[in-house]
């Protein structure tokens, strides 16, 4: 697919990913328009590629990650398949892993060997809770990270117990983290001419996005520990979570919108209540308060008609969408935030971009999700001293690997 010369057009990025960090960080530079070239690892690449909803035998998770990327897939255990990788590094501007510290430079692929043939390589770490520090050769996942970064704890209702989220968001927060990091690294080198060793920690990019419960805590001198608070933020009301006669709704005004408030859901008698007089009454009295205006919800036949009004006056305000509702959102069609990818076997299959809008520069997903080893030769073939005879020997000892389906080349 020719979607126009994005940003990155003429980066080259080796992306050692699996799961969803890694790939997430080399997926938002391939929709930029590098060229990312996935290394897998032989026999059976990214244990994503198994991962359920499987479709025509396709992971939807490994489909959404890895779209737009070669695939050349090495047995790295094998001196000749770290040999390969130090031949693409020697070719590349960037280098994105997500193995567990220690896994790559244990096989002579750490950023100090790898810069030695390459001293403008940037190379990028994604791991639990980085490279140093007592807990740097831990394994961890997703739900690790949100637990130790506090953001579980405050997660789901008081008297419950901590909640994770509804999504993979420390992997993604890491992976959108990494992205930032090379592109700044992008811009330094384009200055200095020199790469950079890049390490990030998925539970350290969760606590940094912590900020009213952190800066609560640290602003008390250590003696505030934040809890849970369910539906209803504790500082401010109204600002929470309400049941209409057909769903959920977000509902927040402002401090100097509370007469606005009043007086937009019809109850201008709030405004003499003394457990609503002020702002701090409000919140001590949030759930009071809560049922007032469910009530005045409930009583339409939607939530369409009060939100609505809220609306009209400026108050922010919202439906609780669930998934499919969210993708098929006026807003989501209007912003084009899923693109169309024809793959094999499935068809024409929405996915989705990564959300940045250039003025001249195009976002887009460049092409489907590659099969496993599907670019070896394709990828070697540039590279100094692979013939198509040493290619064909090292697929032969089993150094790479190859499983392209036999109706996907007839697709194409």
């Amino acid at each position: 697919m020719d979607s126009g010369e994005g940003l990155l057009s003429g980066i080259r990025v080796i992306e050692l990913g699996q799961f969803i960090a890694g790939p997430r960080a080399g997926r938002m530079m391939a929709d930029l328009g590098a060229e990312v070239i996935k290394v897998e690892l032989a026999p059976g690449g990214d244990l994503m590629r198994n991962y359920p909803p499987l479709r025509c035998e396709q992971s939807g998770v490994f489909m959404l990650e890895n779209r737009g990327k070669q695939s050349i897939c090495i047995d790295l255990n094998r001196p000749e398949g770290a040999e390969i990788v130090k031949a693409l590094a020697a070719n590349a501007d960037v280098v994105i892993e997500n193995f567990s510290p220690g896994v790559l430079p244990r096989r002579g692929l750490g950023y100090e060997e790898l810069s030695r043939q390459n001293p403008g390589l940037i190379m990028c770490s994604v791991s639990g809770f980085g490279q140093t520090g007592p807990f740097a050769n831990r394994p961890s996942n997703d739900r690790l990270a949100l637990a130790m970064s506090g953001i579980m704890h405050l997660t789901g209702d008081p008297a419950g117990p901590p909640m994770p989220i509804g999504t993979s968001m420390a992997d993604s927060t890491a992976g959108v983290h990494a992205f930032a990091a090379v592109c700044a690294a992008l811009f330094g080198r384009s200055r200095t001419g020199r790469g950079q060793y890049i390490d990030i920690s998925m539970m350290e990019t969760l606590f940094h996005t912590l900020d009213l419960p952190l800066s609560t805590h640290l602003l008390s001198n250590g003696q505030v520990r934040p809890e849970r608070c369910g539906v209803h933020n504790p500082t401010t009301a109204p600002t929470g979570t309400f049941k209409a006669r057909d769903g959920y709704v977000i509902i927040s005004a402002f401090l100097h919108q509370w007469e606005i408030f009043a007086r937009a859901i019809g109850k201008p008698e709030l405004l003499t209540d003394p457990r609503f007089s002020t702002a701090p009454q409000r919140a001590n009295n949030r759930l009071a308060l809560a049922e007032i205006i469910e009530d005045w919800l409930q009583s339409f036949p939607t939530r369409d008609e009060p939100l609505a009004i809220l609306a009209e006056h400026r108050v922010i305000s919202g439906p609780v969408l669930d998934v499919a509702q969210a993708a098929e959102h006026p807003q989501m069609k209007a912003r084009q935030a899923l693109q169309e990818v024809n793959q094999p076997g499935i068809g024409p299959l929405p996915l989705t971009v990564a959300p940045m809008r250039f003025s001249d520069a195009p976002v887009a997903i460049r092409g489907r999700t590659p099969a496993l080893g599907e670019h070896n030769e394709a990828i070697l073939s540039r590279l100094p001293g692979f013939t198509s005879e040493r290619i064909a020997a090292l697929t032969a000892s089993g150094v790479l690997v190859k499983k392209v389906p036999e109706q996907w080349e007839s697709a194409d």
